[in-house]
């Protein structure tokens, strides 16, 4: 087995995947990949230890497997760790599938013991044939460009350092070396996606190009170098349209007009901010729309104002509706601070401030309450007698529509407006000639 080890050793140190000082947590599921991975580290004398998950998906199958890698690592004399899953239940609850379900389990107990035990890496034992199945896969379900450079050998702490062998140059080795291992039933299903193609289609393309394996290898350095070209590509762009303002990030909408290809490069602009590409194909044909228009991913939304896109994370928009009670002198709400003081000695020239607003106390019920506009919303503006939306007012100020969410509305005990707080009173709230005391809200940024 030297040229295989050497092999291996020589991969490692090319990618810099591991220094040979390291101790490294190996995924060992039992099966003769993961087992000849073992072997490998074994025989190029590197430390480690073993992982392995029971899914319980198997009944006396898993418990079998589980036995045989707790052997395994007793023969060999090496940590072993393992752990059990109801992978069932997970798979419920969060409403994923099972698949889905043990990646999950399976990587997050990984990480748990590679910070738990001073572990470097963490070990996985996919190789070539794996990068064939994961491209035609993401063919299948539809992919960018990152989708078809398949598997990479280290991404954060997670290595894979069998990818510089296929499934042949493996059996090879089991059969010159007679490794024991275990088999994994399910692997012949064909109800899994990846097991079909594995099973059935490689082998009928390999019937249509039997150097299918080396081709693969090819298109994957192309692809590699073609993705390195658009990020970098990508990273200059961002440099040129990208604004950072109040915790958002602003692209002129000229600018995104005028990229080439436009849904290409947008939706690789947006990436990190995961909006899919449906949802990028539906920001280009809204761009000479109604400003207004909203777009969400699972952490950002993104609006179409009038001369830019405004993108912000979720989190922004979480405000959570304050009580003030009678005592109260001070509030936090989102970015913001509402003083709150009381005073007998009026002064004579109650000037308008922005910022400042001075209420007759003994209008006011509570408590009082702070909050995020809604649609819903009229007050009656300061000087005037007839009441009037909310929304309106905000499109007369021309206000942003990022900024409308985050603007606090002061509101009395009995549900009437008091403040569009840093904007603009209500008038049912203004001191008169015979108030005896005000109550200052000042809001401070």
């Amino acid at each position: 087995m030297l040229r295989p080890v050497q092999q291996f050793k020589d991969f490692i140190k090319s990618h810099t995947l591991f220094q040979p000082q390291d101790k490294i947590l190996l995924a060992v599921s039992g099966g003769k990949d993961s087992v000849t991975m073992v072997q490998l580290f074994v025989a190029s004398g590197f430390s480690f230890g073993i992982a392995h998950c029971n899914f319980n998906l198997r009944g006396a199958e898993s418990i079998r497997d589980q036995e045989f890698v707790k052997n395994l690592a007793q023969q060999l004399n090496v940590p072993f760790h393992l752990n059990t899953f109801d992978t069932t239940t997970y798979a419920k609850k969060n409403k994923i599938s099972i698949q889905m379900a043990a990646r999950a389990l399976r990587y997050t107990y990984f990480e748990e013991l590679r910070l738990a035990f001073n572990y470097q890496k963490i070990a996985v034992a996919q190789h070539h044939n794996d990068v064939m199945e994961t491209m035609i896969l993401n063919l299948i379900r539809g992919t960018g460009i990152a989708g078809l450079h398949g598997i990479r050998p280290d991404f954060n702490y997670i290595i894979r350092p069998m990818l510089c062998f296929n499934s042949a140059s493996i059996e090879e080795m089991v059969e010159e070396n007679s490794f024991d291992y275990v088999e994994d039933s399910s692997n012949s299903s064909t109800k899994y996606m990846r097991n079909k193609i594995r099973l059935h289609i490689i082998p009928e393309m390999k019937k249509l190009n039997p150097s299918l394996e080396d081709t693969f290898r090819k298109n994957l350095s192309y692809f590699s170098e073609l993705e390195e070209l658009l990020i970098e590509q990508v990273s200059k762009i961002k440099k040129d349209i990208f604004l950072e303002k109040d915790h958002n990030i602003l692209i002129n909408i000229e600018a995104v007009q005028n990229l080439y290809p436009k849904q290409l490069l947008l939706f690789e602009l947006l990436k990190p901010f995961n909006f899919n590409l449906t949802t990028v194909k539906d920001i280009i044909s809204n761009l000479n729309g109604i400003a207004g228009k909203l777009f969400f991913s699972d952490t950002h939304q993104l609006i179409i104002d009038r001369k830019q896109l405004i993108i912000s994370s979720n989190e922004q928009h979480i405000l959570r509706t304050k009580l003030i009670e009678v005592h109260e002198n001070q509030i936090s709400f989102g970015d913001f601070q509402l003083a709150i003081n009381i005073t007998e000695s009026i002064p004579k020239d109650l000037h308008t401030e922005l910022n400042k607003i001075y209420v007759p106390t003994e209008l006011l019920i509570f408590p009082l309450k702070l909050r995020a506009w809604q649609q819903t919303d009229s007050f009656r503006p300061f000087g005037m007698s007839g009441e009037k939306k909310i929304s309106d007012y905000f499109i007369n100020q021309k206000i942003p529509v990022n900024h409308k969410k985050n603007i606090p509305i002061l509101i009395n005990g009995d549900g009437k407006i008091i403040w569009i707080c840093g904007y603009r009173s209500d008038d049912r709230f203004k001191v008169k000639s015979n108030t005896k005391k005000i109550t200052i809200f000042e809001l401070k940024k």
